[in-house]
């Protein structure tokens, strides 16, 4: 019994921290009833309208009018922390609809994730091509900053043997530092 109490215990604090591992102005009401599936959602948006949705990817273009600005948006799958996979292949784009002023120059080019209601689309265009977008009205924006990653492996007994000579053989202990590193930006 102690064994399976144990296991609960375990369970739950894995739960609770997946769910605290998504920043809190993207978390949105309810887990469970949040959109994460772009591509189903830009087959059929109509069946989605008006339901909360959270996508991420790459901010291609910043569009500022008199009362709002909408960020279009290069999609990409999402990791468990809500973080776009820059690695993976973009699924389509999206328009987010901020009402009032964003600064292009913070938005463009930088990897977000948003939280938002969907409106439905709106036809527009990618380079003169006809494209359907799914528009969002944002109710929380995340930015994500990268810092490159550096991987330096160096063995503590090389004396300098130069470049293009190979390593001793009787070899010693190897180690590799890998640093990676994504800092949030937390946006209101």
């Amino acid at each position: 019994m102690n064994k399976v109490k144990g296991l609960l215990v375990i369970a739950l604090t894995f739960a609770l921290a997946a769910c605290a591992s998504i920043p809190e102005n993207i978390k949105g009401n309810n887990q469970s009833d949040i959109q994460k599936n772009f591509i189903s959602v830009h087959n059929q948006p109509g069946l989605y309208t008006g339901q909360q949705a959270r996508f991420g990817g790459k901010v291609i273009n910043v569009i500022n009018t008199k009362t709002d600005t909408l960020l279009e948006i290069a999609v990409l799958p999402l990791n468990s922390y809500a973080k776009p996979q820059i690695d993976a292949n973009y699924q389509g784009r999206i328009l987010a609809q901020q009402k009032g002023f964003l600064d292009p120059v913070n938005y463009r080019n930088h990897f977000v994730t948003i939280l938002g209601t969907i409106q439905g689309e709106e036809p527009g265009f990618i380079n003169k091509v006809p494209y359907n977008f799914v528009k969002v009205d944002l109710q929380g924006i995340q930015i994500w900053h990268l810092t490159d990653t550096v991987n330096t492996t160096y063995n503590l007994w090389d004396y300098g043997y130069g470049a293009f000579w190979p390593e001793p053989m009787w070899g010693g202990p190897y180690y590799t530092n890998t640093v990676t590193e994504v800092t949030p930006e937390l946006v209101k």
